[in-house]
């Protein structure tokens, strides 16, 4: 029986070459995933937050429903003002939001902020989810809505 040392080394070699090349993608397919969990946390809670501040422009009432840890907002009282101050967030948030959201979830907050309406805050929720979850959804505004 002959024995190609040269075949056999060359085989050996594609299998290193190979295994190396095989762990730097799993490697890197590992880190992307890592980042992908930390901007989704990170945009769950800018998104939490907006949809707070939605709710008090449409209920200024129920803002005591939420815990906000803004002192400002906290020491409001007078529903005008809340309904304000919470818009004004908003307002601050669709600016920064312009570096991270996707186009739907800006266009669906512009919406909200020039007609905040109980439909136009479920289309932003729905916009958020789908960019969260990067899936689509059968839900809509009138399985959402609660009225």
């Amino acid at each position: 029986m002959d024995v190609d040392i040269s075949a056999i080394s060359s085989i050996l070699v594609a299998l290193g070459i190979g295994g190396i090349i095989g762990g730097y993608f799993q490697n890197l397919l590992g880190k992307n995933r890592e980042i992908e969990i930390q901007v989704r946390n990170l945009n769950t809670g800018k998104y939490q937050s907006t949809l707070i501040f939605m709710r008090c422009v449409l209920e200024p009432n129920a803002v005591r429903q939420f815990y906000i840890s803004d002192p400002v907002f906290n020491k409001l009282r007078d529903t005008v003002d809340v309904q304000k101050y919470a818009k004004d967030k908003l307002i601050e948030f669709y600016y920064n939001s312009m570096l991270y959201s996707s186009d739907e979830i800006l266009k669906k907050i512009k919406e909200f902020i020039n007609a905040p309406t109980e439909s136009a805050f479920m289309e932003v929720a729905i916009a958020m989810r789908k960019d969260l979850w990067k899936t689509k959804t059968k839900l809509n505004v009138d399985s959402l809505s609660l009225n």
